[in-house]
């Protein structure tokens, strides 16, 4: 398994580069507008961006997702929560609490983790 964390101090932005060497697919999570650190690390490990995802909305300009995606050739995989009102309107998977995703021969189990109202 290949695992780089990609932190960018100026933004604060965290991000998470995951790789299955044996079969050569990695996922990005939460990347960064500026995709290229992405690529370059996929293409220094000998890695193919097979798999974008987030572990949160972003309501803001910073997230590279998309753009990864469509460069890379990538499938998105993004939060289903939110109900039918509320849906992403281009192209992805959607995932829930306990739905897997598999890169190469890797699996990552998604977990939903609401934000806390102050009620209980």
């Amino acid at each position: 398994m290949f695992f780089q964390h990609v932190y960018d101090k100026s933004l604060a932005q965290g991000s998470y580069f995951i790789g299955c060497q044996a079969k050569g697919e990695a996922i990005v999570i939460d990347a960064q507008r500026d995709i290229d650190i992405y690529l370059e690390i996929a293409k220094q490990n000998n890695l193919k961006i097979t798999h974008i995802t987030e572990t949160h909305i972003h309501a803001d300009f910073l997230c590279g997702s998309r753009e990864l995606a469509a460069v890379t050739g990538a499938k998105m995989y993004l939060s289903d929560e939110g109900g039918k009102d509320w849906q992403y309107e281009f192209n992805h998977e959607g995932v829930s609490d306990g739905d897997v995703i598999t890169v190469g021969n890797l699996t990552l189990k998604v977990m939903h983790t609401p934000i806390y109202s102050g009620k209980y």
